[in-house]
């Protein structure tokens, strides 16, 4: 796992000026994080978009972003805090690429509400009802996805929400239970009080 020492090396590559022949830097210690974090990144990367067309796009840039702000790392937050920061950003950057493309083909909320059927079938959280919860979170809002997203697939406390997603903790349980009530709404037949 990439620690405090391994950015530190990255860093001392990266700022080092280029060189060539056989003495050329290897900045060896960057694949280490790359390769330590990759499936995060991606594994939310993926439930963030709600698509996986984009994800592989999104880990290379959420990856050449960090290779690029490496150098200006505080240290201030983990690291894997620092890279679902990126990957949040990368997130919502690529969703409005998206939404600004596909404005006149976008779900409205009705067709959204229509598409989670209601009505549980068995008390056991069997795959159509994973199908339906999964469906509803796709159909949540942006800022709402990732609350739910990082608390429940991600397992983060608040505090580390809140760092993620450059709010308070406070702010990000009071987005997390809006979330959450939203998410109730689209799944009402499905969740009994």
């Amino acid at each position: 796992m990439a620690d405090a020492s391994s950015i530190r090396e990255a860093r001392k590559v990266i700022q080092q000026p280029p060189a060539s022949g056989p003495a050329a830097p290897n900045a060896g210690t960057f694949p280490e994080i790359v390769t330590a974090h990759q499936e995060r990144v991606a594994r939310l990367a993926k439930r963030l978009l709600g698509w996986s067309d984009d994800v592989q796009d999104v880990v290379q840039e959420v990856f050449v972003r960090a290779l690029t702000a490496l150098p200006s790392f505080r240290e201030q937050s983990q690291l894997d805090t620092w890279l679902f920061r990126i990957t949040v950003n990368e997130c919502r950057r690529r969703q409005r690429w998206r939404l600004f493309r596909l404005r006149r083909h976008s779900e409205t909320e009705h067709e959204c509400e229509a598409r989670v059927p209601a009505g549980p079938d068995a008390d056991l959280l069997d795959e159509e009802t994973f199908g339906r919860v999964r469906d509803a979170v796709r159909c949540l809002k942006p800022r709402d996805r990732e609350v739910i997203v990082l608390r429940y697939f991600e397992s983060m406390p608040s505090a580390e929400i809140g760092a993620v997603l450059n709010i308070s903790p406070g702010a990000a349980d009071v987005r997390l239970n809006r979330a959450r009530q939203r998410l109730r709404g689209l799944l009402s037949g499905l969740v009994e009080e």
